[in-house]
């Protein structure tokens, strides 16, 4: 009885204990499930809601730290997302609605102090729009962003260098004799139609000059007056030139200077940028030129001349490295072989014959007892008297008879190993490859000192990392188009077996190591290394001469074992261009640029340059030279420019079309489509991204088409569908090396499913076609519309 009465208090105990509110489960409280109902908003991202669910939260217990948490985040979140809002806002034109946005965040988070800075600048921009009238556009621009914006048109106001625009570029005939400097140059101008102006201070030379140019360009012939007369000219305007004497003191003071910004491309280290600015400060004796490390930029200031030199040498040095592939071939076979026969006798555990006599006096036979005198004991003993000698008999001897062992074992063991890594460097770059372990190895080992209570006992060992495995380091240059030349450096190595040297085990590391200098053509295959080894080991054990004799030895008188271990190891290695020197005819064309004291840089008219409509016929100022000598002859009408030969038909572009070109579907049915490409040239990358109405229209799947792979070279071909969003994306490229494919097929296949009744139209809207040297294709991106009904 006492017994239950027990029981039936703890189970009431224990039932009170399960309901009492302090140990309630937090899912049941008022507070949790409100936090719930917040976190529901704010999967919604519905901040403001899960906000004041969280406020509620808390009010329910201010202490919970989890509803203080998620107070603080929701009125951050919250707050953001009113800013985002008045931004937006702010940016439509719409100042007053982003105001009233501005001050709901900075009410929901006071410590938000990017609320306050938006808050305050969109109410300064109210005012001034008030104050004063703001064009339409600007309306939405902060004060800041406007002096912005007029920054940016001073600056793309600031004039480049004066370029003449004359009314003709081509003078047909001129011939001017005997004729005043001043007298040319404005004779010329006027043929030309445009105005001469000189220097004040301009010093004409004592004697006259002459001037005959046939089918000469207007530059050519002021070119030919300033080294007839030593002088120098430049343009003020369209219309303009100013020419005065050619001295150092006069081009110092009238000769412009230009600056202009270098952003280079491909430069990936500090010293190619630095190695650039020394080669074309020395070529153009530029002194103000400078680098920009961050921005991979120079900055130049100099004459017209050395500024255009200098952008031609860097547009001549800025070039991608030429990169390289290279495919290294390990091929390494070990074959074990082991043989053993036996049929003879075992004594010991060893082949042969060894009968060991071992004396064991029997009982009875007196044997002196050390450490006990004049005392006798009986047993098995190694010792007798002298006196009883001639007691002993057979019976006091013992020997073990020799076994027989009879054995034909045959063992193979063969083992290959191939390993085929993959390096790519630039050129004159080292790449490493790493494949193994590092095995720690002691290098040394040192006592502590004495300490405060002696000398420690304890002694410390220094290990260091050996690389095992294979190591490969490859220094490529490129030569041309087709040679490769090849630093490599090829180490393999393993753990043979470990020794114990000073109580630790030290690994045993078996090593080949190839050094070489190579130059060989892309695609070529090299055997860096061959190594071929042949081991033969024979072992013979038995008894002397009987073991010799040809049958009788295998009656039970020799062993015999044979080991022989083959092993070929094989290096080769295979470099392929995967991007190849890009030196174009322009970088190798000689261009004229002055002489050693002056930089001077011709340029030649281009086809397309717009000039300046002709002004009223004016007559020439040496319409009237002198009687010995004829007038000058003015340009007369230019003669027809011959007929060309039509050019030859240049190749068809290539075309995107989808097939077939438009869908009618019913709501629930598939169909697929074709996208089909036409007299492709070299193609070898095809990325494009894809948009259409996901509420009438999704896509199933989306399969490489055969074009790509028509030459049976591998294809890349990854996809994205993304039907929520309606858009898609596809990237499909050959394998680098392969080249491109040239003709006409399917690129890809579209299976696509009607949603609900609508109209819609699957767009390309990006395909950036590229060929094997990543050059873009241009084409037409085609649309498929599609009608549900």
């Amino acid at each position: 009885m006492g017994s239950s009465n027990r029981s039936a208090l703890l189970i009431l105990f224990a039932g009170l204990v399960l309901v009492h509110p302090t140990l309630l489960n937090a899912g049941t409280r008022k507070g949790d499930k409100l936090i719930r109902q917040g976190r529901a908003a704010q999967l919604a991202e519905d901040w403001d809601k899960a906000l004041a669910y969280y406020e509620q939260a808390l009010l329910e217990d201010p202490s919970d730290p989890l509803y203080q948490a998620a107070v603080r985040r929701a009125r951050f979140e919250s707050a953001q997302l009113h800013i985002k809002r008045g931004r937006a806002l702010r940016e439509e034109g719409k100042l007053q609605e982003a105001l009233e946005e501005f001050r709901q965040a900075f009410a929901i988070d006071p410590s938000s102090s990017i609320a306050e800075q938006e808050l305050r600048r969109t109410w300064r921009m109210l005012k001034q729009a008030e104050e004063k009238a703001v064009p339409e556009e600007e309306k939405s621009l902060t004060e800041v962003e406007r002096i912005e914006r007029e920054t940016q048109r001073r600056l793309s106001a600031l004039a480049p260098p004066p370029e003449l625009k004359p009314i003709g570029r081509q003078l047909n005939r001129i011939r001017i004799v005997n004729q005043p400097v001043r007298v040319l140059y404005e004779t010329v101008g006027k043929l030309a139609g445009i105005n001469v102006i000189f220097d004040p201070e301009f010093q004409a030379p004592p004697r006259n000059f002459s001037l005959d140019l046939t089918e000469a360009t207007l530059g050519e012939a002021l070119e030919h007056l300033a080294v007839l007369t030593r002088t120098y000219w430049k343009p003020l305007s369209e219309n303009t030139i100013f020419v005065t004497n050619d001295t150092v003191p006069k081009r110092r003071d009238y000769e412009d200077m230009v600056v202009k910004v270098f952003y280079l491309k491909n430069i990936t280290k500090v010293q190619e940028l630095q190695e650039i600015v020394t080669a074309v400060r020395a070529i153009t004796d530029i002194r103000r030129m400078f680098t920009y490390n961050s921005q991979n930029a120079i900055l130049v200031r100099g004459t017209r001349d050395q500024v255009a030199l200098a952008e031609k040498l860097i547009h001549d040095l800025d070039k991608p490295l030429p990169e390289v592939v290279v495919d290294v071939i390990v091929m390494e076979a070990n074959r074990a072989r082991t043989r053993e026969l036996a049929n003879a006798l075992v004594s010991g555990g060893q082949t042969g014959l060894a009968l060991p006599f071992v004396f064991t006096p029997r009982q009875g036979l007196s044997v002196p007892n050390q450490g006990q005198d004049n005392q006798q004991q009986s047993g098995s003993r190694t010792g007798v008297l002298l006196s009883q000698l001639g007691n002993l008999s057979t019976h006091d001897w013992s020997t073990t008879l020799p076994g027989a062992l009879l054995q034909a074992l045959l063992s193979d063991r063969s083992t290959r190993i191939l390993q085929r890594p993959q390096v790519r460097a630039a050129d004159g770059q080292k790449a490493s490859l790493r494949l193994g372990d590092r095995v720690p190895y002691a290098t040394g080992s040192f006592q502590p000192g004495i300490g405060a209570v002696g000398v420690s006992p304890l002694v410390s060992t220094q290990f260091s990392y050996a690389e095992v495995g294979v190591n490969l380091d490859i220094t490529p240059k490129v030569h041309g188009e087709d040679e490769i030349s090849l630093h490599v450096e090829i180490e393999i190595s393993s753990v043979r077996e470990r020794i114990n040297i000073g109580g630790l085990d030290q690994p045993v590391i078996g090593q080949r190591r190839v050094v070489a200098d190579l130059r060989v053509k892309e695609g070529e295959v090299t055997i860096l290394g061959g190594l071929t080894q042949d081991q033969t080991t024979r072992t013979k054990n038995g008894i002397p001469l009987l073991s010799d004799i040809p049958i009788i030895k295998w009656l039970g008188f020799t062993s015999e074992s044979k080991d022989r271990n083959e092993s070929e190891l094989l290096v080769a290695l295979i470099p392929r261009l995967v991007r190849r020197p890009e030196i174009d005819p322009l970088n190798v064309r000689t261009i004229a640029a002055g002489t050693e004291q002056t930089v001077a840089v011709k340029v030649l008219p281009l086809e397309a340059e717009p000039q300046r409509k002709p002004e009223p016929e004016r007559t020439s100022p040496a319409a009237q030279p002198s009687p010995a000598e004829p007038p000058a002859e003015a340009p007369g009408p230019q003669p027809s420019a011959p007929q060309r030969p039509s050019p030859a038909p240049t190749p068809q572009a290539l075309r995107l079309q989808f097939i077939p070109p438009s869908l009618t579907l019913q709501p629930g049915q598939a169909a697929k489509v074709a996208l089909v490409a036409e007299n492709a040239l070299d193609l070898f990358n095809a990325p494009m991204s894809f948009r259409f109405d996901p509420n009438v229209l999704r896509i199933l799947e989306i399969t490489r088409g055969s074009l790509l792979g028509m030459d049976g070279q591998p294809v890349m071909f990854t996809r994205n569908i993304r039907n929520e969003e309606g858009e898609a994306s596809i990237i499909m490229n050959r394998l680098p090396g392969s080249g491109g494919i040239n003709g006409s097929g399917t690129l890809i296949e579209i299976v696509v499913e009607a949603v609900r009744t609508g109209q819609t139209t699957l767009a390309i809207t990006d395909a950036n076609l590229r060929n094997s040297q990543l050059d873009a294709i241009e084409t037409t991106l085609p649309a498929l519309p599609v009608q549900v009904q």
